[in-house]
């Protein structure tokens, strides 16, 4: 029988949240011009090093 891995996939909804939210609230700082690229740019950039702390890091969801 397979394992499930939810511990990754809990992480990874989490790392997802909190991204959203650091990238609105960069968005909310940024000149208008720049407020798309600095929300998503932080958005992105977020996600990709929160899954990499909490995953290959601290091995949270790891067997």
């Amino acid at each position: 029988m397979r394992r499930s891995n939810w511990k990754t996939k809990v992480i990874v909804v989490i790392a997802f949240i909190l991204s959203i939210v650091l990238g609105v609230v960069a968005a909310m700082f940024a000149p208008d011009v720049w407020k798309g690229l600095v929300g998503f740019g932080t958005f992105a950039v977020m996600l990709l090093v929160l899954v990499f702390i909490l995953v290959k890091v601290l091995h949270i969801g790891r067997e």
